[in-house]
């Protein structure tokens, strides 16, 4: 099994729009992959974005969402991550706040160093 990035406990802790790229930072995003779980720091870039709302109070945790592409909704985005076409973030927070953020290209990286969380 790859791994992948579940939207579902990840903390948001910033979102910086600006000429139209959309980068949203996360402070701890929750890595899947076989039977084991880490944390680590990540990034998803969008490209020509646009957010029809004001930003929720940051940072936040989130408690459901999927990053939708190409018409395929992932909650769990596989890792590596980078495509060409259209996409949509919609995340809800923990304090019932929600986000939505339409661009292009996605493209997620994992920052910094992993922390391992627990084996199942």
């Amino acid at each position: 099994m790859s791994s992948g990035l579940e939207l579902y406990d990840s903390r948001v802790s910033r979102i910086d729009l600006a000429d139209g790229v959309a980068k949203i930072h996360f402070s701890h995003a929750c890595i899947h992959k076989s039977k084991a779980t880490w944390s680590q720091e990540a990034e998803l870039v969008l490209l020509g974005a646009t957010m029809p709302g004001p930003l929720p109070p940051l940072p936040n945790t989130i408690s459901a969402g999927f990053l939708e592409v190409g018409g395929i909704r992932h909650e769990l985005i596989p890792l590596p991550f980078k495509r060409k076409v259209a996409a949509r973030l919609y995340l809800q927070f923990v304090d019932g706040t929600e986000i939505e953020i339409a661009g292009a290209k996605p493209i997620l990286e994992l920052l910094g160093r992993p922390i391992h969380l627990e084996d199942y």
